[in-house]
């Protein structure tokens, strides 16, 4: 009987790229351009590591940046494409990626919906079963926000939060935002999740 995928879902900002600081404004952020975009330490040792250990490498990420006019379609594009090759760059090749466009909110019209793909809902994870053979239950989904631990919680995949200054240092409103839903892990840096699935 021949033997499903494994997987690593990760979501983008704040696991594979660090999420900006806006001077301007005052807050951390996603970032809306190529020149913002950095790596978050330890992600390229980690992902060629998880190839080693036989997964496959799933990026699902909420940008509704798009939809609310916050940057165009084409950055977005420019964005995908930069971190793609950089991770090329260094051994590592993404199998799968999917992009959530979508907000409630969003401006452009078409971009305005209530959709299945948003984490914390799941379309995305179900698409990326059907289109890689994977085995949730062996499969994890790290991510720094709740909604990927909800997502993660309701597919039956492992969760692991690595804590942001946005999120985990507020255990208590966190808790709230979860309803419940624990992640299996709670990690500070993303280099100390190698040991984890090496387990």
């Amino acid at each position: 009987m021949r033997h499903k995928n494994k997987a690593i879902f990760l979501d983008r900002d704040g696991i594979v790229i660090k999420m900006h600081y806006d001077r301007n404004f005052g807050i951390i952020d996603t970032p809306i351009s190529v020149k913002q975009i950095e790596f978050v330490p330890g992600i390229f040792e980690f992902l060629r590591a998880a190839k080693r250990f036989g997964f496959l490498l799933v990026l699902i990420s909420n940008q509704p940046a798009v939809g609310i006019k916050k940057i165009s379609l084409q950055t977005h594009k420019e964005m995908k494409t930069y971190i793609t090759k950089t991770l090329q760059s260094h051994g590592i090749t993404l199998d799968g990626e999917y992009y959530c466009l979508h907000h409630s909110y969003a401006s452009i019209s078409k971009y305005k919906k209530d959709c299945v793909c948003r984490k914390p809902k799941t379309g995305f994870f179900m698409q990326a079963v059907k289109d890689y053979d994977i085995d949730l239950k062996q499969s994890w989904m790290i991510g720094d926000g709740v909604y990927d631990i909800i997502a993660g919680h309701n597919v039956g995949c492992k969760t692991i939060l690595v804590g942001n200054i946005i999120e985990a240092e507020y255990l208590d409103i966190l808790e709230k935002k979860l309803e419940g839903i624990k992640p299996d892990y709670l990690v500070k840096y993303i280099s100390e999740v190698k040991n984890l699935i090496e387990k």
